[in-house]
């Protein structure tokens, strides 16, 4: 009797170590094989580099400057199911925090293992069955769906195009899918009014009826968590019980931080049930803190920020994007950006 209490507790013993030893902030790790099956929508690729271009000016007796054009920024959703899914309720946020900065947060505001916390969300429209993805499908979602080289060359009317360089690696994204960003609301006035537009999480109407937004999802930057998530609420009911009142805690929370380089800011509560899924971009030689339990890792296009960068180095990076590995049956899916991603050039590039 003695003997299988011993051998019973040895094996209680050793399932609890295997069970400790996956489990990172109360998430086990996740670790898909061939045989896995994706049972719902994922981000395929994240393309938010854009592409450098110069103008040259050697004939006057300067130097060549090279710049970044980022406006033809796309993310890629992909079906890897067998049933066709809808993008109606579905939104893209931003999270809150930036993984290149590590911060400290007040007791009981650091919601990174409790809940997805946003700063900006933009939803699909549609009822509920108005934008299926039928299996193997993939949506292109762009910040402006338009042909980015013909726009920009017509902005440099009456100029000697010849001088110009980089132009042509600029993307022709008119055939995307949708738009996050909203003709209503467009603050640079490049949006395709012919491909449907993402709204808003929070709109406003002034006196003259001009649509404002607030929270939206407005941009890729080189350093933030993306997650594709299903609403929690309706846009009205966000609208109606976002703010936080003595007699409700609201979807808004004020966050306080204490590390002094860092100030407070807001974050919307997303529960973790409602993600579908996630990437964290950072920088690799800069990452600090993970904006989310939900991730395990990180990735970029570069190992550092633009803003610390040469700008001889732009070419190299321009036109990278990153995409989800392929392992010869399935795009992998381990909860992990790092292992999850790898830097190629982006799928939508100009055939050459």
């Amino acid at each position: 009797m003695m003997r299988k209490k011993i051998i019973t507790y040895l094996l209680l013993s050793v399932i609890l170590v295997c069970f400790g030893g996956c489990t990172r902030n109360e998430m086990p790790v996740k670790q898909s094989t061939s045989k896995t099956k994706l049972d719902h929508l994922i981000i395929k690729e994240v393309f938010y580099v854009g592409h450098y271009w110069y103008r040259d000016v050697r004939a006057w007796g300067m130097k060549n400057q090279n710049q970044m054009y980022n406006d033809d920024q796309y993310i890629a959703i992909f079906n890897p199911t067998n049933e066709v899914k809808y993008l109606d309720g579905l939104a893209l946020c931003v999270n809150a925090i930036d993984p290149s900065r590590a911060i400290q947060f007040a007791p009981k505001d650091d919601f990174v293992n409790r809940y997805y916390g946003a700063s900006g969300i933009s939803y699909f429209p549609g009822k509920g069955a108005d934008y299926p993805v039928k299996p193997g499908q993939t949506i292109i979602v762009a910040k402006y769906a338009i042909d980015h080289k013909a726009r920009f060359e017509s902005e440099l009317e009456g100029e000697d195009l010849s001088m110009y360089g980089g132009l042509d690696d600029f993307l022709d994204l008119s055939k995307a899918d949708f738009e996050w960003t909203n003709i209503n609301y467009d603050p640079g006035q490049k949006n395709n009014p012919n491909v449907p537009d993402m709204c808003a999480i929070l709109t406003s109407t002034d006196a003259s009826d001009n649509i404002g937004s607030s929270y939206d999802f407005s941009r890729v930057s080189e350093s933030n968590g993306i997650a594709l998530i299903k609403l929690p609420w309706t846009p009205e009911e966000f609208k109606k019980n976002y703010a936080e009142t003595k007699d409700s805690k609201g979807y808004l929370h004020y966050i306080t931080v204490t590390s002094s380089a860092h100030g407070d800011f807001y974050a919307i509560e997303v529960p973790f049930e409602n993600v579908i899924d996630c990437i964290t971009i950072c920088p690799r030689r800069m990452f600090q803190m993970r904006p989310s339990k939900l991730d395990r890792g990180y990735n970029a296009v570069t190992d550092v920020s633009f803003s610390s960068m040469k700008k001889g180095d732009y070419p190299i990076y321009s036109g990278l994007s990153l995409q989800r590995k392929w392992d010869g049956k399935k795009y992998v899916d381990d909860n992990n950006t790092t292992a999850d991603f790898e830097v190629k050039r982006a799928s939508l590039s100009r055939k050459k």
